[in-house]
């Protein structure tokens, strides 16, 4: 069994999932399956669109913020949603 919270296997008798310390006691918190993260392809579709639209980046960052599985690649996301929204605001600003 795998943790939701960070993908690692967790044995059947433990109480906390010794990959994240998340207790693995509560109700879905341990699945059958690893947790699967955005793949390189999708992150970079994702900052695509994020230059010409922050806001998707924007959302979609903070979401992927609270899964350990994708939290590494949403901060990219949203660092590069927060520039590209700068950049768009300096150019309707005419700085």
């Amino acid at each position: 069994m795998y943790c939701r919270y960070c993908g690692k296997e967790v044995k059947e008798k433990s109480i906390v999932c010794s990959g994240c310390g998340r207790p693995v006691d509560e109700p879905g918190s341990v699945t059958g399956e690893p947790v699967l993260g955005w793949s390189w392809g999708l992150l970079l579709a994702l900052m695509f669109a994020s230059l010409f639209f922050p806001p998707i980046g924007l959302a979609l960052g903070i979401k992927g913020l609270f899964s350990e599985a994708t939290k590494v690649k949403a901060s990219v996301l949203l660092t590069v949603a927060v520039f590209s929204g700068l950049f768009w605001v300096a150019i309707i600003l005419g700085l």
